[in-house]
């Protein structure tokens, strides 16, 4: 009994808390969003060095900040970004969630019945391989240029490649584990749950991490070609009328925000991943 008691003592003690496993994560995501940073601002400096572009349109990171933080003008710069930026977050964010609830609802169908797969499978891979630019009209003429249809436009990019990446992460479960399952009385739903599913959490976040850029490109697109609103339709406004220095500020803008929202998703991911290694032990 003495040894139980010691033996249950030690394990407790052994088993790294949740807490700094969450820190690390946040710190690598820190820095690796910082790495990011720097290695866009580098290749960026680089490639205009290269690629003999007129300064009126081809803006350098310095003449970016000028724009963002130098001058009387600044601050109106940063709110007119900003402004936009929320609207696009919120187009985007539509279709993410739309797009990925989509695909999971898909994925757990295709899992429990092959044969539902094998009849839509093929039909939605190769509807993905049309491209949305050519689509996305039709669909603002049957879902409207507003709110739905900006949805609908984000929830079929996202849709296709995040329910293939679930549906493949499902399919990796080892048999062996899902045939043990089964062996103890586990019905399909059961083994689905306690087996494949937290089998195929890591994959779905892959599928989720993808989908923040499949969505902000939807977005955009929906915003180009039919509501004008966003940072979508203020960038092509900015080309039209030779705006360059708004233009590539609103894409830096953009691109840094995206790669702070997919090192977020990876930072919920460690914290599910932890949580649900605390929950097995």
């Amino acid at each position: 009994m003495g040894n139980q008691h010691l033996g249950a003592g030690v394990t407790s003690v052994g088993t790294p808390s949740g807490p700094p496993a969450i820190v690390r994560a946040a710190l690598r995501t820190t820095g690796t969003l910082a790495g990011a940073v720097a290695a866009i601002l580098i290749v960026w400096s680089l490639a205009l060095r290269v690629v003999n572009v007129s300064p009126y349109v081809a803006k350098t990171p310095l003449d970016v900040g000028r724009y963002l933080f130098v001058g009387q003008a600044a601050g109106s710069n940063r709110a007119d970004i900003v402004a936009n930026l929320v609207l696009t977050l919120g187009d985007a964010s539509l279709g993410y969630a739309v797009g990925l609830l989509m695909a999971a609802f898909i994925s757990l169908l295709f899992y429990f019945s092959r044969t539902t797969e094998r009849m839509f499978a093929p039909t939605f891979t190769a509807l993905h391989a049309i491209p949305m630019v050519t689509v996305a009209p039709i669909l603002c003429l049957i879902f409207g240029r507003g709110t739905v249809g900006t949805a609908v436009i984000g929830a079929a990019i996202v849709f296709v490649p995040a329910m293939l990446t679930m549906l493949q992460g499902l399919r990796a479960v080892p048999r062996t584990d899902l045939d043990m399952c089964q062996a103890f009385g586990g019905s399909a739903w059961s083994c689905f749950a306690k087996v494949a599913l937290p089998h195929a959490v890591p994959t779905w976040f892959s599928a989720a991490r993808v989908a923040v850029t499949t969505a902000t490109v939807g977005a955009l697109l929906a915003e180009w070609l039919a509501t004008g609103a966003g940072l979508g339709g203020q960038m092509l406004r900015d080309a039209n009328q030779f705006q360059f220095a708004r233009l590539w500020s609103s894409v830096v803008v953009l691109t840094v925000v995206c790669v702070a929202i997919y090192q977020l998703v990876s930072l919920v991911e460690t914290a599910v991943g932890s949580r649900m290694s605390a929950t097995r032990r």
